[in-house]
């Protein structure tokens, strides 16, 4: 339930955030520009997950970070509920909405090969950990 929660709360996000224009706002910097405030950005939400930290299964979860030109994610983060996992989730809908703002305006193109999300995410060791079969 709390993963349904996530995913509603990251999907209501995204749609708030899809009446703002990115593109607009960032029309005088140059793409390099705008590509160090994408890179910025990431550090920041990577920052937020440094503390992986768990004590069982249901502490731990996954989101896609980034907006790949063909469509579907860079990767996906791992993180336990430990940190703020409302500010990550928005953080993160806000990095990918911009991203896909970033890749129409300067057409940019990927290998559009797709990533698998994790089957699920354990706490092994007390640390949150991808699982990627059964």
């Amino acid at each position: 339930m709390k993963y349904l929660n996530a995913i509603i709360f990251v999907i209501i996000t995204a749609l708030t955030l899809s009446n703002c224009d990115f593109e607009d706002g960032n029309s005088s910097l140059t793409q390099q520009e705008e590509l160090n405030e994408l890179i910025a950005h990431k550090s920041y939400i990577k920052s937020l997950i440094t503390n992986t930290s768990c004590s069982e299964n249901g502490q731990c979860g996954f989101v896609g970070l980034g907006h790949k030109p063909c469509g579907g994610h860079w990767e996906y983060l791992i993180y336990s509920s430990n940190i703020d996992t409302k500010l990550l989730l928005e953080q993160v809908a806000i990095y990918n909405l911009k991203e896909e703002a970033y890749n129409r305006k300067w057409n940019v193109v990927s290998d559009c090969a797709y990533v698998m999300p994790p089957f699920r995410v354990d706490c092994i060791n007390n640390k949150c950990v991808a699982v990627y079969s059964n």
